[in-house]
Formats: structure tokens, sequence, C-alpha cells
């Protein structure tokens, strides 16, 4: 039996769906264990009053009296047994139902929660990426970079190089830009820290400057999976890329490439932690991620779980949702919306939370069960 402490009335409670549901929980054992206490003793009341009827049966003349007190007694006996009886029909049946729905505003409310944590963050770090799509088209135009690539001499190549250096001082999102003619060559970049490793460096194969020299049209663009850079002490980059065109024009001869590389290391971790802003006491049995198109994590509130791949339980295809898993930890997912005409490329914001100990709960509100 679940009971209050005395001292509790004046205590404050932890307003949690889980905790109102222990809540109701015990009110409904106490009702019940009321209950069955009661039938009990109805129960002896009646057998009782049976036995003094018998009594004063076997007394003749003198038990009469006290057979009328007896089937008093057995009459109170029983309005005391439909009293217990129409209890049982309509509060128990109400308190039942208040733990059906108690468990479903569990259900609702944890996985709604969170859910709503998954979409904003992958939509915030989704919208961010939107505008390196413009970035990385807008920047291919610069006359430093197309004249770098027409007519290459190491005076071309400074004045890009220099330019790259103006455009990533005031966009720190951007770990570096690198500045590729048609063979893959590296022509300029703009992180000084990394430029004397980088220059003339060949990068024929890899994938953002093989995908960026198809690119059909000035309007095209391509974006590489997150990954380490062997370029930069293997710091985790994303690379935005297209093709710089003869002139700067959208449909001029490609002259070569430009790839900037969005600076995932920093900018993907502040998401799951920064902003995904939790109090201590809820971060620490919450893990927060962005799964890319394959479900690979590629940022984690534990940076130990880094480009593991996450068993998303999705079969529906649903955009949003959550679950609980064979641990009874509450998973929440949900599915980039994408942002204007960038799609998202299927990522995922995902949230983990193991979920509140009952037994926990009720040492919180100092209720003891028995």
């Amino acid at each position: 039996m679940t009971q209050f402490k005395p001292r509790d009335i004046d205590q404050p409670m932890v307003a949690t769906p889980r905790s109102m549901r222990v809540v109701t929980e015990g009110i409904g054992t106490d009702l019940e264990n009321f209950s069955a206490a009661n039938t009990h003793v109805v129960k002896q009341i009646k057998l009782l009053a049976i036995n003094a009827l018998i009594e004063a049966a076997r007394a003749g003349e003198a038990g009469k009296g006290f057979a009328v007190v007896a089937n008093e007694v057995q009459r109170l006996a029983q309005v005391a047994s439909d009293i217990s009886a129409k209890f049982e029909s309509n509060v128990l049946g109400r308190i039942g139902r208040s733990r059906r729905m108690a468990e479903s505003l569990v259900n609702e409310m944890e996985g709604v929660r969170l859910t709503d944590l998954a979409q904003t963050l992958v939509q915030l770090i989704v919208r961010n990426l939107f505008e390196r799509t413009a970035d990385v088209r807008w920047w291919a135009t610069d006359a430093a970079l197309w004249q770098a690539l027409q007519s290459p001499n190491k005076e071309t190549a400074a004045v890009a190089a220099e330019r790259l250096g103006v455009i990533n001082r005031f966009y720190t999102v951007y770990l570096d830009l690198v500045l590729t003619d048609t063979s893959g060559q590296v022509i300029a970049s703009a992180n000084p820290e990394f430029q004397r490793k980088i220059a003339n460096r060949q990068l024929a194969n890899d994938g953002w400057f093989q995908a960026a020299v198809r690119c059909a049209s000035g309007d095209d663009y391509t974006v590489d999976e997150v990954r380490e850079s062997h370029l930069h002490d293997n710091r985790t980059a994303l690379v935005y890329a297209t093709a710089v065109r003869q002139g700067g024009k959208l449909d001029g001869k490609i002259v070569g490439t430009l790839g900037v590389y969005f600076d995932w290391q920093k900018q993907g971790q502040a998401i799951v932690e920064k902003e995904a802003n939790l109090p201590p006491q809820v971060a620490e049995k919450t893990t927060v991620m962005l799964l890319d198109g394959s479900n690979r994590i590629i940022a984690a509130s534990n940076p130990s779980l880094l480009f593991s791949h996450f068993a998303l339980q999705n079969q529906s295809g649903a955009l949003r949702g959550s679950y609980y898993d064979n641990n009874g930890s509450i998973v929440a997912f949900a599915r980039t919306l994408g942002y204007e005409d960038y799609d998202g490329l299927g990522w995922h914001g995902v949230v983990v939370q193991r979920t509140e100990d009952d037994e926990a709960i009720k040492a919180a509100l100092n209720l003891k069960s028995q």
C-alpha cells in the first residue's frame, strides 16, 4: 500500500507526467486496498449477524429481542455491501480510467516534448546550412577567383588567397575555403594555419571536387558527407562546393572549383550541446544526436558515438515520432523538413532520454510502499 507521510503536505512536488502517474497509481492502489478491506469487514459482519440469528433462534422466546438486533445488523451490513459495490463500480472505475489516461499522458507528453526538441535542432542546423549553399555559389562568381584560374600566376593566386582570407575572417563558421583548377590542384586557400600544407595539393580524388566539376551550371552545387578533413589535421568538416566558371558567368566554361569547408566539428557540436540547452540534471540522462541520411551519427552530446550507426526504429517512415527502446529509454526523432530549396539531405534530430524510475519518483515525493 502506498502512503503519503504527513510532512509531504507542505512540500513542493515535482510535476512531471511520470510523477503524476505515480501519484495516481498510489491513490488507485490505496482505494483498491480500502475497498477490499471494507468488503472483508462487511462479510465478517454478515457472518456475525447470521450466527447471532442462529443463536437467537436456539434461545427461543428469550432470544427474540436479540434476533431483532441481529436482523438490523444484517440489514446494515447489506447496505454497507451495496455502498461498497457502488464504490467499486463508480470510484474505482474512474480511477482505472485515470490510470490509463495518466499512462497515455506519459507516453504522449514525453514523446511530444522530446520530438519537438529533435525537430527544432535539426531544423536549426539545416537552415544554417541552406545559407552555405548560397555562399558557395555566390563566391564562385568572385572576379579574384575566376581570374586566378583563367590567368594562373603567383600574383593572381595571391589575390585569390587574400580574397578568400577576407571572406573567411568574416564568416567564422568556415574552417577553410579552397580554390582548385580543373585538374584538382589547389591554387589558393583561406586559412593561414593550413595554407602552407594545402598549397599545390592534388584533390582530384576528393568526392566534393569530382562532384563540383560535374555541376551543369552556376546554379548547381554539391555537398559532401560529414567527414574528417585530411587537409585540416582531421578536423571534422562538411564541404559545399561548386564549379568556378569563366568570367563568373552561370553558363561559362568551367575553369576550376571552390570548396567551402564548414566547420562541422565546432558548429555541429554547438547544436547538440549549447542549442539543446538542457538543465544539468536533465542533460546527464539525455543524449542528443544528429543523424545523416544513412543514420550515421554526425554530432552527439556524447562524442564517443560520433560516426557510429544509430538503429533508428522507424519502419513506417514517419517524419517524426517516439518509442521506448529495450532499456526503457524514450527515443524521440524528427526528420528535417528542409528549408527553401535545400532538402536537408534526409538528416534527423534524435533525443534519447533515460526515463524516470518509479521507485526514484516515490522516494523524491516521500511516498513509501507497504
